[in-house]
């Protein structure tokens, strides 16, 4: 063919579907189509830009121009990188020419992976760019790298609902571990701005796959888990009737006062309290109290210090594996006894009433009002409005009332990780806490549904009295306003038939 008429020609009898796009504006001609499309396709042209037609993956590809959008306000922030994961994080004004995805790929080649990117608002811009209507003009994605893309040079490219492209620059990715890389996207993601609702944004973004990257990500960092130290203090028992395991993050203060707290009102001969600290630079001084309070108290406190923070499930399951008891009672580090009926109640647990059974008791904030009575599960109205999907959240019987008094023992559907007892015979048969949840939410009421699943109770012990400082325990940070985004979806969409009553 001697024209570029001809090939037009050509390529629209071989390939009717591109003329449909011609009609409806989608391609203004068949070699538009081709550029764009058609050779990433396999597509062929026959005529003069036969030349740029594609090889196959392993010869190498004459960069082609691509037709770059109009001047477009935009910048790329930040571009994180560990293995096989890369965090973008940037800008652009798309409020004419709305962007569509953004693709990677190595350099010269059509992208070889390309999604939708997250949005979020960025009012640093609207005030850059003189805007007086809030918008989303921020972009960013995670993706999940191949190796193919990993092991060579690679760039970014933003399409446009106009079929332009916006090329960026990765530049030299900033190169972090994969918890860095983990701790760094949850922060962003916690406190992301949107125009709209944080939770149904999140259920969206998470069922279109971010779910899985995370997942895979996390997975990394499961696998770089370990213990940096131990230590058994004072003597410990050859059988103990109850051990005692509780999960220790940021704040090392409550160790000493919850074994003194146990010690006002019984011996501690037969208990053993094990620590497992999630905050490495706590590893001295925790296991300096320990050795002071088994010396005072004349009871067994161990420390197993890990080599970071691995979350609630990770740092219980360690402690439970070190457990001597048949009874397991999981406590939180600011949570006392109330009195010495308390105790009793504890003792009547591990005289052999634990077993098929996961226990909570009532909890009491500082004030004396209830702060628990067990757990029940809520389809959130106005989340599940907004996400169109059932959004279940865990809520806490009689929390904020007045103490009514009685001491009876009922059925609930969870009770909190707070306070949490049961055989450990049982929680070897089903498997532990769920480490699929990121740090800590949901992973107490998750052990409830199971334990209820297999058959087995699970009861609210009115007997079962005990203070809760709740929230003094540890500290709050960025990423895991991120983690309850990633949880609450995971809680969901685990429990959704059953908690719907559909099986």
């Amino acid at each position: 063919m001697d024209s570029v008429l001809d090939a037009e020609l050509a390529y629209l009898r071989r390939y009717p579907d591109v003329a449909g796009a011609i009609k409806t504006g989608t391609v203004t001609s068949a070699l538009e189509h081709f550029l764009n499309y058609g050779r990433f396709e396999g597509r062929v042209w026959l005529g003069p830009a036969a030349e740029v037609s594609v090889s196959s993956a392993e010869e190498p590809v004459a960069e082609v121009p691509e037709p770059e959008a109009p001047t477009v306000p935009h910048n790329l922030d930040a571009v994180l990188l560990t293995q096989g994961f890369l965090f973008v994080d940037g800008w652009i004004d798309d409020r004419f020419d709305r962007l569509v995805s953004i693709g990677l790929g190595p350099t010269g080649r059509p992208s070889l992976i390309a999604s939708a990117p997250g949005r979020h608002r960025r009012q640093d811009v609207e005030q850059h760019l003189q805007v007086s209507s809030p918008f989303e003009a921020g972009f960013w994605q995670l993706f999940e790298v191949p190796p193919e893309i990993a092991a060579r040079p690679s760039r970014l490219r933003l399409t446009l609902a106009s079929g332009h492209s916006v090329p960026l620059d990765p530049g030299s990715p900033a190169r972090l571990s994969p918890r860095e890389h983990l701790e760094t996207f949850l922060g962003f993601y916690g406190r992301r701005q949107l125009i709209g609702s944080q939770v149904a944004r999140s259920f969206a973004e998470l069922d279109a796959g971010l779910a899985a990257t995370v997942e895979h990500l996390h997975d990394a960092i499961r696998a770089t888990r370990e213990i940096a130290s131990e230590g058994s203090y004072g003597r410990r028992p050859a059988r103990p009737l109850i051990s005692f395991v509780c999960c220790i993050y940021g704040i090392p203060d409550f160790l000493f006062l919850q074994v003194a707290q146990f010690a006002r009102y019984t011996s501690l001969e037969r208990f053993e309290f094990i620590y497992v600290n999630n905050t490495p630079e706590l590893e001295e001084v925790l296991h300096r109290d320990a050795e002071l309070a088994a010396a005072v108290f004349g009871t067994s406190v161990s420390i197993i210090s890990l080599n970071q923070n691995t979350g609630f499930s990770h740092a219980n399951n360690v402690g439970i594996a070190r457990a001597r008891a048949r009874t397991i009672c999981v406590i939180n580090p600011d949570v006392f006894p109330y009195d010495k009926a308390s105790i009793g109640a504890l003792n009547r647990l591990a005289a052999g009433k634990a077993r098929h059974a996961i226990t909570g008791g009532k909890l009491f904030y500082a004030d004396g009002t209830v702060m628990h009575e067990g757990m029940y599960f809520v389809a959130d109205p106005r989340l599940s409005a907004l996400a169109r999907t059932k959004v279940w959240t865990v809520e806490h019987l009689r929390k904020g009332f007045p103490d009514l008094g009685g001491r009876a023992t009922a059925p609930v559907q969870a009770v909190s990780g707070a306070l949490m007892v049961f055989d450990r015979a049982d929680y070897e048969e089903i498997g532990g806490f769920d480490e699929r949840f990121v740090y800590g939410h949901y992973e107490d009421a998750d052990l409830c549904l199971r334990f209820a699943e297999h058959g087995w109770k699970v009861l609210y012990d009115g007997a079962l009295t005990f203070w809760h400082y709740e929230g003094r325990g540890s500290i709050k940070r960025p990423e895991h306003a991120g983690a309850l985004h990633i949880n609450r979806w995971h809680f969901s969409r685990k429990w959704q038939a059953r908690l719907s009553g559909k099986s």
